[in-house]
């Protein structure tokens, strides 16, 4: 009987990649093992295993800067945002038939926060009280973050897992924190999926293994959504992990045994689409993208084998993996979603031009205004006399395209012919991108304005907020680094 095995996810944090459940020999490497039925003496494998991950991932948020005196806009840092989250995994695998299976996983988030922290990381560090003409401020706190200054996050902080007094949490100037999510817990998407082998080193010792598979990947958890009104309730979607997105996909592998090397190929590509139900919504007009991101990639490496018992069904391998991934085409829940979710400086409407649905910008500065005026109100959208056409923002943007490379090792103990153990780290970064580019609108869309300018309300898009979507206020993320540690314990029947 053969023992299961994982296609180590692919995508790093913030996605859950690509997980691919496998079976084995004593020769094939991790990607492009099959759980195998009604193989000679082996009629019938199932596979269940349990995977446990801890997710870090820290980026600097970016802000474009430009006033009279810097007409040419400049990427300024302004803060620092830190995501910590655990998951554990259950897996099954099911041979069909010969190098034929079938597979699903269910991860579960146990635990996900994302906090928000003043950008202090430069040496030396000059704050704006001590900068000059020829010394410029290096480092951000309250006077000089672009974040406070437009009213997106109030002065002195937000703090979502302070149900009773979330306001206010982080004044002192010497904090650095400035903003808190909320704790999410629970499910975001079921992944199942299809696999055969199309070649098989074990039954043709000169060709490699080939593995294709079709994989799913299905929105069952309720999508994630955040308010700042948490003083008299605290919202359920507040704690959500579930992001509304389907993804379905076609990956392949192959890899070739030679002594104790293992080299191996991954691709893969997954299209995104919105679920029902989901805040990906589609607002019509001049709305220039809709769906999720969609992603493709590929991944190289070896395993190296220093020692294997095959009669034992014993073998101890070091894997090392180089990734390569193309994130692209859509909007999506970025590093900034819950400072712009529910912030009164992106009160705005979703159907412009439409009569009696309007937001003006003189009533967005009011909302603003009576934020600044009224810090601790929870509310201040509808406390503060806006009309019924402004509307909050669920804080989901649109994405620049962006690419992630990352890097994997993992030591995988094979312990018999009936349980694996894996442990391993991920290390991954991203490009340089911008997580809120929405573009003006659709010029010559209102047939009585200038076709070549959006300067009508019928043209505008509704999901752009100028305040963080105009040239020159745009927000971006670099100097990204996720990590993630993770454990996975196998057994076979």
């Amino acid at each position: 009987m053969r023992k299961l095995c994982r296609l180590l996810p692919v995508l790093g944090l913030s996605v859950l990649g690509a997980a691919s459940l496998g079976a084995t020999t004593a020769s094939a490497a991790e990607v492009t093992r099959v759980a195998s039925s009604f193989d000679g003496d082996n009629k019938f494998d199932l596979h269940f295993g349990v995977g446990y991950d801890f997710n870090f991932k820290q980026a600097a948020i970016l802000r474009e800067w430009s006033d009279p005196n810097n007409p040419k806009s400049t990427m300024v840092r302004d803060l620092l945002y830190r995501q910590m989250r655990h998951v554990v995994t259950p897996t099954m695998e099911i041979g069909l038939y010969k190098d034929l299976a079938i597979y699903a996983a269910l991860p579960v988030v146990i635990s996900d926060q994302r906090t928000y922290a003043f950008d202090q990381q430069a040496e030396p560090c000059v704050y704006a009280d001590q900068a000059s003409g020829t010394n410029p401020a290096t480092c951000v706190r309250h006077d000089n973050s672009t974040t406070i200054r437009d009213g997106i996050i109030p002065r002195d902080g937000f703090d979502a897992t302070n149900t009773s007094t979330p306001f206010g949490q982080f004044g002192g100037m010497d904090t650095q924190t400035i903003f808190k999510g909320a704790n999410r817990y629970g499910l975001d998407q079921l992944v199942a999926g299809l696999k055969i082998g199309i070649l098989n080193q074990d039954r043709l010792s000169h060709m490699p293994k080939w593995v294709i598979g079709l994989e799913g990947r299905f929105a069952i958890g309720k999508p994630m959504t955040f308010s700042r009104n948490i003083v008299n309730e605290d919202p359920a979607g507040n704690h959500r992990v579930g992001r509304g997105i389907h993804e379905l996909g076609v990956w392949t592998a192959l890899s070739r045994r030679y002594r104790f090397l293992d080299p191996f190929f991954t691709a893969w590509w997954y299209q995104a689409v919105r679920a029902n139900g989901s805040e990906f919504r589609n607002y019509g007009g001049n709305q220039d993208r809709v769906n999720p991101q969609s992603n493709a990639g590929v991944s190289f490496g070896t395993e190296i084998v220093p020692f294997e018992r095959k009669a034992k069904g014993q073998k101890v391998a070091l894997n090392l993996r180089g990734l390569a991934m193309l994130k692209y085409g859509g909007r999506g829940y970025s590093e900034a979603w819950e400072l712009f979710s529910d912030s009164p400086a992106l009160v705005g409407t979703y159907q412009p031009g439409q009569a009696g649905l309007g937001c003006s910008r003189s009533d967005v500065d009011k909302v603003i205004q009576y934020a600044k005026d009224n810090p601790t109100d929870p509310d201040p959208l509808a406390n503060s006399g806006a009309p019924q056409g402004c509307q909050r923002f669920n804080g989901i943007t649109n994405i620049q395209d962006f690419a992630t490379f990352g890097l994997n090792v993992a030591l995988h103990a094979q312990l018999s012919k009936y349980a694996v153990i894996m442990i391993g780290a991920n290390i991954m970064t991203d490009t340089r991108h911008f997580i809120s580019a929405a573009n003006r609108g659709k010029a010559g869309a209102d047939p009585s304005s200038d076709p070549k300018l959006v300067d009508s309300e019928k043209e505008i898009n509704p999901v752009r907020r100028d305040v963080i979507d105009q040239v020159g206020r745009r927000y971006a993320v670099g100097d990204v680094l996720s990590a993630m540690g993770y454990f996975r314990f196998l057994l076979t029947f």
